[in-house]
């Protein structure tokens, strides 16, 4: 396995962990209870910062190799860029949401709860999709000079929640996420 495939899947198990911690706090959003809208910001900036601008680009970079390798690629498995432009639309859409929030907009629950949940759903279901099709048939259609070049190519960036070193920015998103990772250790052990 390449070194990108392997950067794109951690990137997908600890965007699946961020995911985890913004369900907690709609599942407290549905029970009555404040969730940390401060997270939920943490989340949506972390989205535009990371995933929307670092990680969909390496991602469309190993796809456009695969179309040149295979033109009719987006024919089985879709553009992939088209669901990541789609991906960031509904960030923006998030995000103004979360900012009508926190200014006091007064909006009905359910609508909030649908907008959590439709961000959530989103993003796991094109996960999903990625690891069942996309990488797949990246590692099938690919040489390993396809990959080396790909490699050459692609910036090295810290992800800024997730790196080494980054305690400051995201600190109290990253202390949610730990939280969880231990709570779901205790029961599995």
């Amino acid at each position: 396995m390449t070194h990108l495939i392997r950067q794109i899947q951690t990137d997908h198990r600890n965007l699946n962990r961020m995911l985890a911690a913004l369900e907690r706090q709609l599942e407290r959003f549905r029970n009555g209870e404040q969730p940390a809208w401060d997270l939920i910001s943490d989340v949506v900036e972390y989205c535009d910062v990371y995933p929307d601008r670092v990680h969909h680009p390496k991602e469309d970079l190993v796809y456009e190799r695969m179309v040149k390798r295979d033109p009719g690629l987006a024919a089985g498995i879709g553009d992939l860029r088209d669901e990541h432009r789609r991906l960031a639309e509904l960030s923006k859409r998030f995000a103004s949401l979360v900012e009508a929030v926190l200014a006091d907009t007064q909006l009905p629950r359910a609508t909030v709860a649908e907008a959590i949940e439709t961000f959530i759903r989103a993003n796991r279901e094109h996960m999903m999709k990625e690891e069942a099709e996309f990488l797949p048939l990246a590692r099938r259609l690919l040489s390993e000079a396809d990959w080396r070049a790909l490699e050459a190519v692609v910036e090295a960036s810290d992800d800024p929640l997730f790196g080494a070193g980054n305690e400051g920015r995201f600190a109290d998103l990253r202390r949610e996420i730990l939280e969880i990772d231990a709570e779901r250790s205790r029961n599995r052990g």
